[in-house]
């Protein structure tokens, strides 16, 4: 028994220094030390598989060595016109020099942008596109379920490598994991289709790299001149063994002009990391003239693996910014507390702040958690709408009608510091208020949540949300 004691109380030790020194949040490094504290074995362990970013020595040294070598590439690899730099107004200058400072490319004009919220017409422009290229096709995603969505486009990557198109798709490892072992995604591989799971999930590699760490991303870039990027997967709106939350609610972008070159940077980086670097090639970035619009905007690709948030600070900075109205829309929200601050510190000198999310969650821990911070919310007049009778999964924000972003990060803590995301910045009345209109059309089906119905919560409802609330930080 006294061994077992002094085992105990070694491994406490050791753990409170190693998680004080490694863990910059004050509040996820408590956390974890009360895991160890009452847990000491299991907590260690826990704590190593998912405390820390880890994402595999060899991976990331290789994935460091290409970039270096992309910024010494020949030019073909930036092919960015001075041209197309984009001449901002304040304050829009100062939030783009903002998200260039943490990692955003520069913002660029002759960009035509057009929203699709609708799965149906994703799938069918993605296969149109696909049907149409001529030297690549290169696919990233999160999810690709077995359904008629993913045969779709399936089919037309077999029909593209008959072209002698070649064709490139990158799946999360655990997001598509049935998918990897189907019969669909056997027919590509045998049609010529690269097809690659990203950051496989075993137990050789839970040694070397942490397990939950995910590429989120969903892009699509076909010949260099055509870009997808937003929320939908390869998949229908009602996703199998989910049904009971109804269909998703997605929207995403296709995108022509200079911010297809950042698409394919992005996939070719999450390349190199997954299989190792292509070769250059000049089609990879193809001379255009661009689409002749003047729609101004820029990609902040987001991972693991360094100390800031990028993504959380354009948030912020955007929320500080705003004078009319700040609306978002995400499937969990699970915020940081300058998160919390920045919407209520908004609300209260003016500005009307919307915020819409499922009223049903396929996520019970995430749902809770993020429920223990309406209060808080509702009692400075931020407006919350709950969608009903179906996933809302859309990830947008918009401010002003002026500003938007849309892509595949949620409003939670994994997605600002934890999994490879993506967004698009633009800087377009035109756009913005596209994508506000957007917003606008999910409060028709939602319930705006009152203080009174808020109160009238039970006592176990109370306890379960504010208990999630404490495993925050360990999410």
């Amino acid at each position: 028994m006294s061994t077992l004691f002094y085992a105990e109380w070694i491994v406490r030790l050791a753990m409170f220094v190693v998680i004080v020194i490694r863990k910059r949040s004050a509040t996820t490094a408590l956390a974890w030390l009360m895991v160890v504290a009452f847990l000491p074995f299991v907590g260690a362990v826990a704590y190593f598989m998912f405390g820390e970013t880890r994402l595999g020595r060899r991976r990331t040294l290789a994935y460091q060595h290409w970039e270096d070598s992309l910024s010494r590439a020949p030019a073909v690899w930036k092919r960015l016109s001075t041209e197309w730099q984009a001449e901002l107004a304040e304050p829009y200058r100062t939030l783009s020099d903002l998200a260039e400072s943490v990692g955003a490319t520069e913002a660029r004009s002759n960009n035509a942008l057009e929203l699709i919220p609708d799965t149906g017409e994703f799938i069918q422009r993605l296969c149109a596109d696909i049907d149409d290229a001529r030297h690549h096709c290169h696919l990233l995603f999160y999810i690709a379920n077995e359904d008629a969505a993913s045969v779709a486009v399936t089919e037309a990557m077999v029909r593209a490598r008959e072209r002698g198109v070649a064709c490139r798709v990158l799946l999360d490892a655990a997001g598509s994991r049935r998918f990897l072992r189907s019969g669909t995604c056997e027919r590509m591989r045998e049609a010529g289709v690269d097809v690659v799971p990203m950051m496989p999930v075993n137990t050789l590699r839970a040694a070397a790299a942490r397990l939950d760490l995910r590429n989120h991303r969903k892009l699509a870039v076909i010949d260099g001149k055509v870009g997808y990027l937003g929320s939908h997967n390869l998949t229908t709106p009602m996703y199998p063994r989910k049904k009971r939350f109804g269909a998703w609610v997605d929207a995403s972008v296709r995108v022509r002009g200079p911010v297809v070159y950042e698409l394919q940077e992005v996939f070719l980086h999450d390349w190199a990391f997954n299989v190792g670097p292509l070769p250059p090639e000049d089609l990879f970035f193809p001379p255009t003239e661009g689409p002749g619009r003047n729609m101004v905007a820029t990609v902040l690709p987001t991972g693991p693996g360094r100390e800031e948030a990028p993504l959380l600070d354009v948030i912020l900075q955007t929320l500080r910014m705003a004078h009319q109205r700040v609306v978002l829309t995400t499937p969990y929200f699970v915020p940081e507390d300058a998160v919390l601050a920045a919407m209520r510190s908004a609300a209260l000198r003016g500005v009307e702040v919307v915020l819409v999310v499922p009223e049903r969650s396929d996520q019970a821990l995430a749902n809770a958690a993020g429920r223990s911070h309406y209060g808080y919310l509702l009692d400075v007049g931020v407006e919350i709408w709950q969608y009903r009778g179906a996933l809302m999964h859309a990830k947008t924000l918009t401010m002003d009608r002026e500003f938007a972003i849309i892509g595949s990060a949620n409003l939670d803590v994994r997605s600002f510091s934890l999994n490879f995301e993506l967004a698009l910045l633009v800087y377009d009345t035109d756009f913005a208020s596209e994508v506000h209109y957007l917003q606008m059309s999910y409060l028709e089906d939602a319930e705006r949540l009152t203080v009174e119905s808020w109160r009238r919560r039970g006592a176990a409802r109370v306890l379960g949300d504010n208990v999630a609330k404490l495993i925050t930080p360990l999410l």
